[in-house]
């Protein structure tokens, strides 16, 4: 042995939906998650700064649609080739008109996380997802940094367009013309 340490290959098993949904079946996955490239993510109960900023961010988005056409935290479906080993909850979803299923990507208007202990995801992973599945607007909340980022224009797996607001700023969705002061969608 010269002193180097060989690497041991690591054996990783990607979960697909139906292996999430016989593990859900069999009482062995409980509790909030998502399924990220093959990845079980376990949510961890909100912390007070991402729960307020979900309750305020819902809030906005009520008053512009309503709430037959707002979901939150719930499960959405994304573009086909990604299904299998993916299923998002976003924290709020604006959806063209009322359905009375889980939500296609072709019936959402705006997709929106609230980041805090989550951005690599959030700015990484889950753009990719929504662009791909052609949402046409996709906005991050990150509280830490006290700023909303919000994606447009979406190419086959990313967003063309990055805009940041800042605590002072006031951004629009691209459906309407009611502005939101950044500022208050924070806790």
């Amino acid at each position: 042995m010269n002193g180097v340490l060989t690497p041991t290959p690591t054996h990783r098993k990607r979960w697909t939906r139906e292996d999430c949904a016989f593990l859900e079946r069999s009482g062995l996955l409980t509790g909030k998650w998502e399924l990220l490239d093959g990845e079980i993510v376990v949510k961890m109960p909100q912390n007070y700064p991402h729960a307020n900023a979900v309750s305020f961010l819902l809030a906005y988005c009520l008053s512009l649609v309503g709430p037959a056409r707002v979901r939150t935290q719930a499960t959405m479906e994304i573009h086909e080739a990604d299904q299998s080993l993916n299923r998002p909850e976003p924290d709020v979803v604006i959806l063209r008109e009322p359905v009375r299923r889980i939500p296609l990507a072709s019936d959402v208007l705006l997709v929106a996380e609230v980041s805090d202990s989550t951005q690599a995801d959030d700015f990484g992973h889950k753009a990719m997802l929504y662009a791909r599945a052609g949402i046409p607007e996709y906005w991050v909340l990150d509280v830490a940094r006290e700023l909303l980022v919000i994606f447009r224009q979406p190419e086959d797996s990313e967003y063309t367009q990055r805009i940041e607001h800042h605590v002072s700023d006031s951004a629009t969705p691209l459906f309407t013309d009611q502005a939101v002061l950044v500022s208050t969608l924070l806790p």
